[in-house]
């Protein structure tokens, strides 16, 4: 019996990997920095066993979907004011409030508190990790409706790679087409920074007001209401997939 517990453990950077947080060497480094926690105790040793049946494991404040089981792939259309982490010290909405399934599932990638739009969710660790690796490169459009009317004469400063005046960041180019005579801008990005599109609006003077991401992956919200979600077709994992195995 003893041995039997022991093949089912595993170690906690394997772990990691399994549930699409990142690769075993980088799971090592959050153990070591403590922002890895299981069953309520912050895990201090890179190499500790964790039974995926059974334990808890949070990773900066996120519960992680079991690696195990069915696989479950959902896309989900956010509301806003509706928050993706896992768990919330304010109590506020959150997205797995929306999505009822037996399976425990976590959002891919994420969508700050006032932007709306899609989400894919899921318990697959491989495919989840895939699609937010850089160099998967998968691209995301956002609708940004702005505080003023975003000229033309500009759409070269806000698509040819610029750097966050904030931080100092580069940000790669990306496409982007004006719409509803300058008060909506469309934007195509295959990077993932923190609230980035947001920035990079704030860097030319601009504030974002909505934003609303349209599409994923080629994914668009057809007849998803705000707050409705779906299961994914197997065609569209198996696009998904693909996609990431092509970037």
């Amino acid at each position: 019996m003893k041995k039997q517990v022991q093949e089912e453990q595993v170690r906690i950077n394997k772990y990691l990997a399994m549930c699409g947080v990142a690769s075993r060497r980088a799971a090592d480094q959050l153990v070591l920095e403590g922002k890895v926690v299981v069953n309520g105790r912050i895990a201090d040793e890179p190499g500790l066993k964790v039974d995926p049946r059974k334990d808890e494991v949070v990773v900066d404040g996120r519960l992680l979907a079991k690696p195990e089981g069915r696989k479950v792939y959902i896309l989900f259309n956010k509301p806003r004011n509706v928050i993706t982490t896992s768990h919330d010290e304010l109590d506020r909405q959150q997205v797995l409030d929306f999505i009822d399934v037996r399976e425990r599932v976590f959002p891919v990638g994420r969508l700050d508190r006032k932007s709306t739009g899609l989400l894919i969710l899921t318990n697959d660790g491989t495919l989840a990790h895939r699609l937010m690796h850089p160099s998967s490169q998968v691209r995301k459009e956002y609708l940004a409706t702005l505080d003023e009317k975003f000229p033309p004469a500009m759409l070269q400063k806000l698509t040819g790679g610029m750097r966050l005046k904030d931080t100092g960041e580069k940000v790669s180019p990306c496409r982007a087409k004006i719409l509803d005579e300058g008060m909506t801008v469309l934007v195509s990005i295959h990077e993932g920074k923190n609230h980035q599109v947001r920035r990079m609006f704030s860097t030319l003077g601009f504030e974002v007001k909505r934003l609303d991401r349209v599409a994923y992956a080629g994914l668009t919200p057809g007849d998803l209401r705000r707050g409705e979600w779906r299961y994914l077709s197997r065609r569209e994992v198996e696009d998904l997939y693909k996609l990431c195995s092509e970037s």
